[in-house]
């Protein structure tokens, strides 16, 4: 059986890898392009995707023409070079503006967020109802971050770094160009678009037969237990509830996100998701209202792309415009995030499930059915190790990388002139097993750490990091040795078995 349904497969993708992805009928049945006008780049031609050069200019006529209402700043370069955008979008309006802050193209090959925020821009100028907007916000808008990837369809930025997974190392002018934007924005809401391959060998595995995932658009946000609850709350009281009814009134699919992973020969769902190094969770950890949107278009060439293009925009005029609704609701939420002082959660799992229902396509049948599955869930999870919030940390005056990584966050911090005395905990490592696979280019570490109470003289020079700051659950999540994704399990703090390590936590 499998045999056949591989031949099938390989008969499909000999076709074209669009129609592998989704077939004629398939497309025809459940994503037929809207029936509306896009005038952006990609639409002015029979193939491809907006090229860099067609973006600027297209941004370039659209500020000209609006002028007061538009204006573009170069926020940084690729590492081949190229200048990266961003434009604002405002007018004069309150004094208490919200910022909203969307990103296009981190993966250079998910082509349907730049052409998605471009036409929300172009209607941003073309329609009353949305230009009104402006009055309690601020748009800042990047279409296309790995402007490099992009250009030639990849992925990974030009170094072959996945900047998707860059968000707590730092390594790459696009990451640091994003955390750069974020600390000058400050953005209130944040809203990165990406695009999913619909089809994986995967979905086969479990099925039995040729299947595809059937969302036009699912939900990421964060799921990492040192997000503000605040944060977490107006969310899943506004936010996404409000964006499900636009889906509903579009004829739009949705579903939290889901991918699959391997797990000792297994195929395990996990649903939804709380990495740090993802942008989705390292800028709720800043303190913003932040969700990935992965939008239906991966291998589909052009293929249903006026329906994913349509969909990037109508999801942005939607989270813009809860946004606007409960301002003040997000305003207070973003101002408590900034002032939590919560015991930080170090490690965590996710809730376990069977029989999580999923539904696909049945590719073949044309119709949708439901697979029983086995699933992690992010939103669930469980705190496993915990730690009292310390009044600051201390870095060794030897720990440079560290030190310029959380700069580029904007993290606030002090350098000791002369030496301190101060109450500390130090941390033992007690245990250190080194991953066989790599991610990012790094083999990360998993440690256990003992905790001494001492009395120590601070050298000078030394780095103190207070936790009274907007960015100190971010700060609690790199810093604290077993969390993952952290500067140690990430080697950016070298650890070693039976050794003390160069952190130290200020005690109250």
């Amino acid at each position: 059986m499998k045999r056949i349904l591989y031949l099938i497969i390989g008969l499909l993708a000999a076709v074209s890898e669009a129609e592998a992805q989704q077939t004629g009928k398939v497309t025809r049945t459940f994503f037929p392009d809207p029936d509306i006008e896009i005038g952006t780049p990609a639409f002015q031609k029979k193939h491809g995707f907006t090229g860099y050069s067609e973006m600027m200019d297209y941004l370039h006529g659209m500020i000209t023409e609006h002028p007061d209402m538009m204006s573009l700043e170069i926020v940084g370069r690729t590492q081949k070079g190229r200048d990266i955008p961003m434009v604002r979008i405002s007018r004069p309006g309150q004094a208490d503006k919200l910022r909203v802050l969307y990103l296009g193209s981190v993966h250079g090959n998910e082509h349907g967020g730049t052409e998605g925020l471009l036409y929300f821009m172009d209607r941003m100028t073309r329609n009353d109802t949305l230009s009104r907007l402006l009055d309690k916000i601020d748009f800042y808008i990047m279409p296309m971050v790995n402007i490099d990837g992009s250009e030639v369809n990849k992925r990974a930025t030009d170094n072959n770094t996945d900047l998707n997974r860059n968000q707590t190392l730092l390594t790459i002018p696009e990451a640091q160009t994003m955390q750069r934007v974020a600390s000058t924005v400050r953005p209130h809401v944040f809203i990165d678009f990406h695009e999913y391959k619909p089809l994986r060998a995967s979905y086969e595995d479990i099925a039995g037969k040729l299947v595809t995932n059937p969302n036009d658009f699912m939900f990421l946000w964060s799921s990492h237990p040192n997000v503000a609850p605040s944060l977490t709350k107006v969310l899943q009281k506004h936010f996404i509830p409000e964006a499900r009814g636009m889906a509903e009134r579009e004829g739009l699919t949705n579903h939290t996100y889901f991918t699959t992973k391997s797990d000792k020969g297994d195929v395990i769902f996990n649903i939804g998701g709380a990495s740090p190094r993802s942008s989705s969770n390292s800028m709720a950890l800043r303190g913003a209202v932040s969700m990935l949107m992965e939008v239906r278009g991966i291998g589909l060439g052009r293929t249903s792309y006026k329906r994913r293009v349509n969909t990037v925009c109508m999801l942005a005029e939607q989270f813009a415009r809860t946004a606007f609704d409960h301002a003040g609701e997000v305003a207070r939420a973003v101002d408590e995030a900034g002032t939590d002082n919560r015991d930080l959660a170090v490690a965590f799992r996710s809730k376990r499930q069977e029989n999580y229902p999923v539904e696909m396509i049945d590719i073949l049948g044309c119709r949708k059915i439901t697979l029983d599955v086995d699933a992690r869930i992010a939103p669930e999870c469980e705190v496993t190790l915990s730690r009292p919030r310390p009044s600051a940390y201390y870095l060794s005056k030897d720990e440079v990388r560290a030190v310029e990584t959380l700069r580029r966050f904007g993290v606030e911090m002090e350098t000791l002139a002369e030496p301190r005395v101060a109450e500390v905990e130090t941390y033992t490592v007690t245990r250190a097993n080194e991953s066989y696979e790599p991610v990012g280019g790094v083999l990360p570490l998993a440690v256990a750490t003992d905790l001494t109470r001492r009395r120590m003289t601070i050298p000078a020079g030394s780095v103190r990091i207070p936790m009274d700051q907007p960015l100190g659950n971010l700060v609690g999540t790199l810093l604290e040795p077993e969390s993952p994704n952290g500067f140690v399990n990430y080697r950016v703090i070298d650890a070693e078995k039976g050794k003390d390590l160069t952190i130290y936590r200020e005690t109250k």
